[in-house]
């Protein structure tokens, strides 16, 4: 039988991190599920991380160009649950989280996420990360918490990511999932890290992503890439 769930984690350098998302699956009340990791043009040790925890429900493959999306795309093609879980390297989730997004993922779902808290107590990240989930929540704005739900076929029916997109990538695929059916924030929490905004600082985050959604809104995300923190 397949599992219900197929976990996939896009891993490009992320040694100090994906440890700890390792873990909180494995606390999964719901364990109906397998993991894939598809590290991408690693240059750090993420690959043996990973290759120490390979068995029978966790499997590793490898590509050398580091992109986000082909990784997700690589990592779906060798998946066999229903229900597609793309999950950061850095994020956490908490121990119910799959039962709650099992439960919450009726017929009439085709793209869902989770809230989102902050790795930080720090009061400007927590102000930043409700923000998030109250337009998130509301449907004003039909984000991604660093965990986006899917199911396998309409994902394989909208052609899955597109590869030329690293920046904004889940809102390019959530706009063509929402042809198939509505979207949810299911009421778990993924704890993720604040490593790009306390390296940036709010001020340059606020900026670079004013200007993603000018790109957005001229069709020209292709030209768009992450500076890589680590």
């Amino acid at each position: 039988m397949p599992p219900t769930f197929s976990v996939i984690i896009p891993a490009h350098n992320e040694e100090n991190y994906i440890r700890q998302t390792f873990h909180s699956l494995k606390n999964q009340t719901f364990q109906d599920f397998e993991t894939i990791v598809v590290t991408n043009g690693c240059t750090d040790n993420t690959e043996d991380v990973v290759k120490k925890r390979v068995n029978t429900k966790l499997q590793h493959f490898n590509t050398t160009l580091a992109n986000v999306s082909r990784a997700r795309n690589y990592g779906a093609g060798k998946a066999s649950g229903d229900l597609l879980v793309f999950c950061d390297a850095d994020t956490v989730l908490e121990n119910d989280s799959l039962q709650k997004i099992k439960d919450a993922f009726t017929p009439e779902t085709a793209i869902a996420t989770t809230l989102v808290q902050p790795d930080s107590k720090e009061a400007k990240f927590r102000f930043i990360m409700a923000l998030k989930n109250g337009y998130n929540k509301s449907g004003l704005y039909k984000g991604c918490s660093g965990v986006l739900i899917c199911r396998r076929k309409d994902f394989d029916t909208v052609n899955g990511y597109d590869p030329e997109i690293v920046v904004k990538e889940h809102s390019k695929l959530t706009h063509k999932l929402l042809t198939l059916g509505k979207y949810t924030c299911v009421t778990t929490t993924a704890t993720t890290s604040m490593r790009r905004l306390k390296q940036w600082g709010i001020g340059k985050a606020l900026f670079f992503w004013t200007k993603q959604w000018g790109k957005r809104f001229s069709g020209n995300l292709q030209s768009s890439e992450y500076e890589k923190i680590r």
